[in-house]
């Protein structure tokens, strides 16, 4: 009689322990939704930005002219710029602010350096670096 006692009492310890680790998690998640739901259309201006980067460092990179040069680095400071800012901003870290000044300064040197060149690629780049900037000034305030 002892042990089914013992047994009962151990079911219901792990089910209790079990509900409060699902609520922990649930309440988690819905901080997390929240988090993201902030940061959301700064995680998606970076994802455009990084794929128009990309895709102009590749295009200049083609081209092979010396002008282009620092058009691909700033192109590739920027791609790492924005995936900082995008990791920081899912993890909710005490980092964000400064990660998204830095996002939004190297988006601001692509910017300017991109307006030289006329190639779609560049035009592209120059908008979205452009709106990523804006968002991510706003996530430092």
């Amino acid at each position: 009689m002892k042990k089914l006692t013992i047994l009962f009492l151990a079911i219901g310890l792990i089910a209790m322990a079990a509900t409060t680790l699902s609520l922990t998690s649930a309440n988690n998640g819905k901080k997390m939704e929240v988090q993201h739901k902030k940061y959301k259309a700064c995680i998606k201006a970076c994802k455009k930005s990084i794929k128009s980067c990309n895709q102009c460092e590749s295009m200049c990179a083609k081209e092979k002219d010396p002008k282009m040069d620092l058009c691909i680095q700033l192109c590739k400071e920027c791609v790492s710029s924005c995936e900082k800012a995008i990791k920081s901003m899912r993890e909710n870290s005490a980092n964000v602010k400064s990660d998204c000044i830095a996002c939004a300064n190297a988006c601001d040197k692509c910017v300017v350096e991109c307006k030289k060149f006329t190639s779609e690629s560049c035009k592209k780049c120059v908008t979205d670096c452009s709106k990523t900037a804006e968002l991510c000034r706003e996530m430092s305030k």
